[in-house]
């Protein structure tokens, strides 16, 4: 691990009981997934998991405190951390603690850094509302998909502005629509559509830059939504940091990168915390 530059973490679950887990390393300015042998986790559990150790912690851009572990995956004399059934060898965790310096839910979302990363220039205030403008936005995409306002009615619609550093006003537009029930039959069931268009502005324009688009039998569909974003390689501009996912299948973690004006896929990581399988072929 040493010659990476930062081991980035996500921080996730309950808000009283966090927990921090390895995503990816940050090498020269580009992400590379974690490749280690069982030897390797130990010793990245030993430097990064010991306990009362701080992680700088990120959300929308901006630094928000820390995380400070409690317990690392193999403290010496105890047991692991967690197992799963049916699993050999699965990716070292630590329990943590929150040291926020903005109001926090009961479930958490950040990304952790081992190296602090570039922090956003201050920029004008972002507009205030981005409903109107974001609904139009996503109406007109779906519509050049062939997905008429019959499907999208029936969706939750989400949009707000992303201080990220694109584009001429450093800021893009999110717009998304999402069935909250993962299909009109019931989860997994029946039919849906996801959609999720990012834009930036020039002079009132939207310049679509990214377009996720997934409909038909809701257990194939790919849902898509904006976890976070950080400037992760220090350009300037922050990577946006996605959760996708499909019924009853392990979500993955889909970092995407601005150049050319365009939003393109960097980095993808399943988020299986099993790393091999037991003999019998069991999890």
């Amino acid at each position: 691990m040493s010659q990476a530059s930062a081991v980035l973490f996500q921080v996730y679950g309950a808000r009283d009981e966090p927990k921090a887990a390895p995503i990816a390393v940050l090498i020269g300015g580009g992400l590379q997934p974690i490749a280690l042998d069982q030897e390797g986790w130990r010793a990245l559990d030993s430097t990064y998991f010991g306990a009362g150790g701080r992680l700088p912690m990120y959300r929308d851009g901006a630094d928000v405190g820390a995380v400070e572990v409690v317990r690392g995956m193999w403290p010496k004399d105890e047991p692991a951390l967690y197992t799963l059934p049916g699993c050999r060898e699965v990716v070292p965790q630590a329990e943590v603690r929150l040291q926020a310096t903005i109001p926090t839910e009961e479930t958490v979302e950040f990304l952790a850094s081992s190296t602090p990363l570039a922090q956003p220039k201050p920029g004008p205030a972002l507009p205030p509302d981005a409903s109107a403008v974001a609904r139009t936005l996503a109406n007109a995409v779906a519509s050049s998909r062939g997905v008429g306002r019959e499907e999208t009615e029936k969706l939750d619609f989400i949009s707000r502005w992303l201080r990220t550093g694109a584009g001429p006003n450093g800021r893009t537009l999110l717009a998304s629509y999402i069935d909250p029930n993962a299909g009109d039959a019931g989860p997994g069931a029946g039919h849906t559509t996801m959609l999720l268009v990012l834009a930036e502005d020039s002079s009132g324009t939207q310049n679509t830059s990214y377009t996720h688009l997934s409909n038909g039998e809701a257990r194939t569909v790919e849902f898509q939504r904006v976890a976070n974003h950080v400037d992760l390689d220090g350009d300037g501009v922050d990577e946006i940091i996605l959760e996708q996912w499909r019924y009853a299948a392990v979500p993955e973690i889909v970092i995407l990168k601005y150049a050319g004006g365009k939003w393109e896929e960097a980095f993808r990581k399943s988020m299986e915390w099993c790393l091999s399988k037991n003999a019998d072929g069991r999890r």
